[in-house]
């Protein structure tokens, strides 16, 4: 199980942890940690707790503890988790896990068994952000439990700022119905509850959709130990992807990362534990922070000939932790490209899905030597980082910062008793979602400016 290391293999690059039932042995490590046995401590599950870095259990606030319960717990839901190695980032811990909609409710037991990803320098930050992922993409899933009522679009649009509602209205041309299902959301500078188009919040059943959602329903969608650290990463995700759009298809040039500081010498470390001397991929970073001030970073690499490229993105209340975020991203994405390339040598390309030929592509049709958009145009210049704090403060820092720039936000809860781990979608319509089929006038102004991004990607998509 969690006691060796990944191991290469046939089929997806990976096998499962060595376990004769991996999933059950999260179930008994969940029961171990809320408490042991009268008959004493099982050295086999401490040492795989340890490994975890989930004891002492005096090292930890009880907090962090049912936290870390709840994912085990959930981890024994899947239908398996596995551990993967990169051949380009010996240095990286990743995990996997397949996962199926049938256990939140089974009238999407027709959906296809899907899966989730995590990576990061320690076992407990892959695990973490893997049985997350799987989480937060279950929780999405509409049940019987969500309150929707049914209404007709003018007047639930009523109901938005104008920004918020200009988008909206442009995204709901989309719907063949003129009454559709709403859902509960909070507004979150003033605290008020507004229905929000439950399509763009839930995934559903084709019919019970009024219309397709032009965008991923993943993006500013995040579980975390709490409500506020849930929101505060889909806040970021929505300020990332805008950033990202506004970059890869308006066409903006990003800036240097400077050699001086803290950020630049922690990506170095961190691209030096990753990489672990393997040479076959050369990375840099890029500052695509926008106007909304929330420091933004690409990470990215390609092979020495300028094939391969792969990229990351994160936005962060800091420069450091954003080249951090980005870096571990692009790791992710890299071991992405191993993985289609694998199933390409054993099922041929009708083994590829949608994702697989979009990496496919990203990675053959981009060459990071001629494509300027890859490289930077200006200098660094300062950015108004976000001071230390807990979460609640910082999701607050982060939602006048947006207000002030004319971008309001919206909460739904989406936490599912199943799981016991907050669950929040956040939604901030001003913002260019990326990918979508509906532009924004930033995207729109941003096109204008510049000629638009294809000029340099060629329509090739970046993510």
């Amino acid at each position: 199980m969690l006691g060796i290391g990944p191991i290469p293999c046939r089929g997806r690059g990976t096998r499962p942890m060595d376990a004769p039932n991996a999933t059950s042995q999260f179930e008994r490590l969940a029961a171990y940690l809320a408490g042991p046995p009268s008959s004493g401590r099982d050295g086999g599950l401490d040492a795989i707790l340890e490994k975890l870095e989930y004891l002492p259990l005096e090292a930890a606030e009880p907090s962090e503890t049912r936290n870390r319960i709840a994912l085990l717990r959930a981890a024994a839901g899947f239908s398996d988790v596995f551990q993967l190695v990169s051949r380009d980032a010996p240095g990286v811990v990743f995990f996997g896990a397949d996962i199926s909609a049938a256990g939140v409710d089974t009238t999407f037991s027709y959906q296809a068994r899907l899966s989730a990803s995590g990576a990061g320098l320690s076992l407990r930050q892959a695990f973490e952000s893997c049985v997350g992922e799987g989480v937060e993409y279950l929780s999405q899933f509409e049940t019987a439990s969500d309150r929707l009522q049914r209404g007709a679009i003018e007047d639930g649009l009523d109901a938005f700022d104008p920004a918020s509602r200009a988008v909206l209205t442009e995204v709901m041309r989309l719907s063949a119905h003129r009454d559709v299902d709403w859902i509960d959301a909070r507004q979150l500078t003033s605290g008020r509850s507004v229905p929000f188009p439950a399509d763009l919040c839930l995934r559903r059943t084709p019919e019970r959709r009024a219309l397709t959602p032009p965008f991923s329903l993943s993006s500013g969608c995040a579980a975390g130990p709490s409500f506020e650290a849930a929101a505060l990463h889909g806040m970021l995700e929505l300020v990332e992807r805008d950033a990202a759009s506004l970059w890869w298809r308006g066409g903006v040039r990003g800036r240097l990362v400077a050699l001086e500081g803290h950020a630049m010498a922690a990506g170095a470390a961190l691209v030096a534990q990753a990489r672990r001397g393997v040479t076959t991929r050369r990375t840099w970073l890029l500052d695509i922070t926008t106007d909304m001030d929330v420091p933004c970073i690409v990470a990215m690499s390609c092979r020495p000939d300028g094939r391969g490229f792969a990229c990351g993105l994160a936005a962060r209340l800091s420069v450091e932790t954003a080249v951090r975020s980005a870096l571990m991203e692009m790791c992710q994405m890299e071991l992405a490209y191993a993985v289609v390339e694998q199933k390409r040598r054993e099922g041929g390309e009708a083994a590829l899905n949608e994702y697989d030929c979009r990496h496919v592509a990203r990675s053959t049709l981009i060459d990071a030597a001629s494509c300027e958009l890859l490289h930077p145009v200006a200098p660094s210049r300062p950015i108004a980082e976000f001071g230390p704090g807990p979460p609640a403060r910082q999701l607050d820092a982060l939602i006048e910062r947006l207000s002030a720039r004319g971008v309001e936000t919206f909460a739904v809860d989406l936490t599912r008793p199943m799981f016991g781990i907050p669950v929040v979608r956040i939604a901030a319509p001003a913002l260019q979602m990326e990918p979508s089929e509906v532009a924004t006038e930033r995207l729109a102004s941003a096109r204008s400016r510049t000629g638009g991004g294809d000029t340099y990607t060629r329509g090739v998509s970046l993510l």
